[in-house]
């Protein structure tokens, strides 16, 4: 099985030479055959999935199915004018839930935490437009934490934040009805057995949990985003601009998400994130850009472009959001540096510092 994201999304870093999410994956292995045994999906992490198939003796799939026999109640509400509150911020999430449409597969996966894991959390810097440019920091403790604990902002060991139950986790509106149970050990919930595309234009959908956090969140459906690009050149000083296929869904409900990282091996890496109306194009405005490249380049740059919509509900926990997404990967050149995993992958005369994946 193979496993997406997000949420925001964000946070893998490219150091395999590979794109972040090139038919997203980066983050979200999926298997697009639908399964029929039972296999131990275990997973902790919304973004990584260990899959142990044991086809021909002890096999417990614990990938939800989703043809139960049952049907969910019809979203109520209209698509044009449900109430969507958008994504969490990353000091106060403390879970997702995600509607992930692919190029050729559709998966969807989730969980809650009782805490917000401190090294999630990107710090906003400049912002200019539609883009703020995000930095990732380490915190440090001395002596350092021991097992089951990590360091927060103060230089302090807590306990490691522990996913949640939320009971059976349900999802209408999609293509089919479905039900998510957790997966043990931990309580992180996925699916990866959806037809494709999992969900239509303008259709209303909606996700419920239980358990320790109860929870109604939307989303609505869109046409998935055919990128104008299949490359962005970052050029020091020069604003950059993207674009995409316009669409003419009725509700018309859909944001475009950009996400470009150039430092996957720096201490404190820097991240642009821009949020566009989908209207077809957005900028990246120049002095991000030279910013972006002033705090280093490393390894092999990623981009992701995701039409999306979100959703947010503060839970006792924290907050949690539903995102409803068609991310696709966009191969990065920035003028002036390659990447390199060997000395035969540099321009002649420059050498490939395998540390950092640059040839010098």
């Amino acid at each position: 099985m193979r496993w997406l994201i997000l949420t925001g999304l964000v946070l893998s870093a490219g150091c395999d030479g590979k794109d972040e999410t090139s038919d997203d994956t980066s983050s979200t292995p999926v298997d697009t055959e639908t399964d029929t045994d039972t296999d131990t999906d275990t997973d902790t992490d919304t973004d990584t999935d260990t899959d142990t198939d044991t086809d021909t003796d002890t096999d417990t799939d614990t990938d939800t199915s989703t043809d139960t026999g049952q049907t969910l109640p019809d979203p109520e509400g209209d698509p044009a004018t449900v109430a969507l509150n958008g994504v969490c911020d990353l000091d106060v999430k403390v879970g997702a839930f995600v509607v992930e449409l692919q190029a050729s597969y559709t998966t969807v996966y989730g969980s809650l935490s009782n805490g917000v894991v401190p090294v999630t959390v990107l710090e906003p810097g400049s912002t200019e437009g539609d883009c703020v440019l995000m930095q990732k920091e380490n915190p440090f403790c001395d002596p350092p934490c021991a097992a089951g604990e990590t360091c927060n902002f103060e230089e302090e060991c807590i306990p490691y934040p522990e996913t949640q139950d939320l009971g059976t986790v349900t999802i209408a509106g999609l293509e089919v009805d479905v039900w998510l149970d957790p997966v043990s050990p931990g309580y992180s919930y996925f699916s990866t057995s959806l037809p494709h595309p999992g969900f239509a234009p303008d259709q209303l959908i909606e996700l419920n949990t239980y358990g320790v956090a109860p929870a109604t969140l939307h989303g609505v459906g869109f046409t998935p985003i055919v990128l104008g690009e299949s490359e962005w050149v970052v050029t020091d000083g020069e604003p950059m601009t993207v674009t995409w296929e316009t669409v003419s869904d009725t509700a018309a409900r859909a944001e475009v998400a950009l996400e470009l990282n150039i430092d996957q091996h720096g201490i404190s890496p820097k991240t642009v994130w821009c949020t566009f109306e989908d209207d077809g194009s957005g900028d990246v405005p120049a002095d991000l850009i030279a910013e972006l490249v002033s705090s280093g380049v490393t390894g092999f740059p990623s981009g992701k472009l995701s039409r999306r919509t979100g959703d947010k509900l503060d839970v006792d926990l924290g907050c949690m959001d539903f995102l409803v997404t068609s991310p696709r990967s966009v191969n990065i050149d920035v003028t002036g540096y390659t990447p390199c995993n060997r000395d035969e992958d540099c321009p002649k005369g420059e050498t490939c510092n395998l540390a950092l994946q640059v040839c010098e």
